[in-house]
């Protein structure tokens, strides 16, 4: 059955609407300033005759009324399929990623080699398997720091693991990828403690604007690095 999204709708012509950028760029395109909230499903309809693809129930009657088709296929089980597919594939790949990398880091560490690589001459990042000890070892930071406070460190955690979350299932929002570290609460869950703004600097964040916020410009968001932050902070989580 089609899950239920709360979405705007256009009440002119029945689009289906799915954030409030959505719903500006929509107004601007097509002169339309009718939008209210709908809890109508979310479905795949294709147009058997004009191959047109519809997002709901409301957006098909809107095209019967205007074209005259009345046949639509529903894709909606198959759409849903189909994604589920392709986000299983992601997962298995992220996952096996980031055991090659603790795996590769396991090994340095029994043949003696350096844990955490100097960056040679002009090199310009640290690779991910290096980035991803050095997060280890801020929520490592985090914890010995806070050892008679583990409601404190627990919620450092959590907030970390918020703005990876964030970053990682919305990339193109900028509003997530934009903390004010002067904000009162970010200071007492994460700022105040160390490790907790290296750890997101770790993970593509940027110091900007003189040092009051952390950005992270669209060209750095690194899902494979950050997916990775995702696993440390779910261990470090798991094992208090």
């Amino acid at each position: 059955m089609a899950a239920i999204r709360v979405l705007l709708q256009c009440g002119d012509c029945g689009t289906l609407l799915k954030s409030v950028e959505e719903t500006q760029q929509h107004a601007k395109n097509f002169c339309h300033t009718n939008f209210y909230e709908s809890n109508e499903a979310f479905r795949f309809l294709v147009c058997s005759v004009c191959g047109q693809n519809f997002r709901c129930q409301t957006e098909s009657s809107f095209h019967t009324r205007r074209s005259g088709h009345t046949e639509f296929h529903d894709r909606t089980a198959e759409v849903a399929e189909e994604e589920g597919r392709r986000t299983r594939a992601e997962l298995r790949q992220r996952l096996e990623a980031a055991l090659d990398l603790l795996n590769e880091a396991e090994r340095r560490r029994q043949f003696g080699l350096p844990s955490r690589p100097v960056l040679e001459e002009g090199q310009s990042s640290l690779p991910l398997a290096t980035r991803v000890e050095q997060m280890s070892g801020c929520l490592w930071t985090i914890q010995q720091n806070h050892m008679d406070d583990a409601a404190k460190v627990m919620t450092a955690f959590n907030t970390l693991l918020m703005f990876v979350k964030n970053v990682t299932m919305y990339p193109d929002e900028e509003r997530y990828r934009r903390i004010r570290i002067n904000n009162p609460a970010f200071q007492v869950r994460v700022g105040n403690l160390q490790g907790g703004i290296e750890f997101l600097e770790l993970c593509g964040f940027e110091r900007i604007e003189g040092g009051n916020y952390l950005y992270m410009p669209r060209e750095n968001v690194d899902i494979n690095l950050l997916y990775s932050a995702g696993v440390e902070l779910n261990k470090a989580i798991g094992n208090p």
